[in-house]
């Protein structure tokens, strides 16, 4: 693991040998978080319908309402980071989320799936989630933190979770399933107790007395907003793209089982873009790593419109689950670049709550605009046209300099 998350970092002199360990639990708790809550979702929609007799909007709410509260809970996260570090903010994450999962496991009613999503897990993997397992790899692995960032999302239980949902819910019901998932939690927490929130000799920043002002000044540039757009447009076309893909993939004449393989080899493909932007971020930067994510998916947008067969789609699909998993592993690294390191968190925290609309309006809106011209070229082109233009940003980006150095971290 040690040469892999290496590759590309260039000199360092003597780095700490704790910062693989560091690593490998900054890659834990990601998976955990990501893979228990929306690596099994999926799979239990049908049963929630069928246990709690709801609908299936109301059934797929919760999942919903998750991702709501990670982005307004992200800021919060990290404020706790500044004020009682990262250690005791992700221990407090992990006891939130299996909390939330004993609640789903002992729901007596729909309201109470929906509280528990929204809340305890919801703010649960904004504290233990993607966002500060990065922070935790961005101050072990300086002074290019891309490849270790890349490793810590690579999200393999999204993708593993889902193969022992189904024999967990034919056996033991969703009861079963839920104290399985909180168990996970349980076995993590050893190795969270573990984190060192810093090497020896790294400086961190005290706890911010005026993080309002300090955030107001973040929200005043320009180049914040300027990020959050290409951040907001390329996480929802990632999030619209499993949304619709099985869908697309029938209406282009697929049967539903072969259709529905498609969402595997996005999955899949994420973990291999997680990693392969944040080594990208160490060879050409992040903004030029954005640049490129933001072609591709324009062009694999592009592409579904004129193919049918499944290898064709398949790798379409494959371009597009690479393409989005490297988004947050490459804004990390540009807000570390661009705002430096003493500003990285409260950046990244800001950023999770603002693209907010992009990622619950792009999905629903790509609905619609299906609905309303009968199929996904509408869909596919409007997508396509915005990410190109996200391109033309981020190449833009790249040929200006950093104005801020990341001399210290947050």
């Amino acid at each position: 693991m040690s040469r892999l998350i290496a590759a590309g970092v260039g000199a360092a002199t003597a780095p700490d040998p704790r910062r693989n360990a560091m690593a490998l639990r900054a890659f834990l708790c990601q998976n955990v978080a990501i893979g228990s809550a929306f690596g099994s979702f999926g799979v239990i929609v049908l049963t929630f319908q069928q246990q709690f007799g709801v609908g299936r909007g109301l059934a797929t709410l919760g999942i919903a309402l998750a991702v709501l509260a990670m982005g307004v809970g992200s800021p919060i996260a990290a404020r706790m980071i500044g004020r009682i570090g990262l250690r005791a903010t992700m221990m407090t994450g992990v006891v939130l989320s299996g909390g939330g999962n004993l609640m789903l496991a002992f729901a007596p009613n729909f309201a109470v799936v929906l509280l528990a999503y929204a809340l305890p897990i919801g703010f649960g993997l904004a504290m233990f989630g993607p966002f500060p397992a990065s922070v935790l790899a961005a101050r072990w692995f300086q002074p290019k933190p891309g490849p270790a960032i890349g490793f810590v999302n690579m999200p393999v239980l999204i993708a593993l979770v889902p193969l022992m949902v189904t024999p967990l819910l034919t056996r033991f019901g969703l009861t079963g399933l839920f104290v399985t998932l909180a168990a996970m939690h349980v076995l993590l927490l050893p190795f969270v107790w573990g984190i060192i929130d810093a090497p020896d000799g790294m400086v961190l920043p005290a706890p911010a007395a005026r993080a309002g002002a300090a955030a107001g000044r973040v929200l005043t540039r320009p180049l914040f907003w300027f990020i959050a757009t290409g951040s907001g447009v390329l996480h929802a076309s990632g999030i619209a793209a499993s949304s619709h893909i099985v869908a697309l993939g029938i209406e282009s004449g697929l049967a539903s089982q072969p259709a529905a393989l498609l969402l595997s080899v996005m999955g899949t493909a994420s973990i291999a873009g997680a990693f392969g932007a944040g080594l990208l971020c160490a060879r050409i930067g992040a903004p030029a790593t954005l640049a490129l994510i933001a072609a591709t998916t324009a062009l694999g947008w592009l592409g579904l419109l004129s193919v049918h067969g499944l290898i064709a789609m398949a790798l379409l699909t494959a371009v597009l689950g690479a393409g989005g998993a490297g988004v947050f592993p490459s804004i990390n690294v540009l807000v570390g670049e661009r705002f430096g390191l003493t500003a990285a968190v409260r950046t990244v925290g800001l950023l999770g709550l603002v693209t907010l609309p992009f990622n619950f309006g792009l999905p629903p809106l790509a609905g619609v605009l299906h609905d309303r011209t009968g199929g996904y070229g509408a869909v596919a082109l409007a997508i396509a046209l915005g990410c190109g233009a996200i391109t033309l940003l981020f190449l833009i980006m790249a040929r200006l300099p950093a104005t801020t150095a990341p001399t210290a971290p947050a």
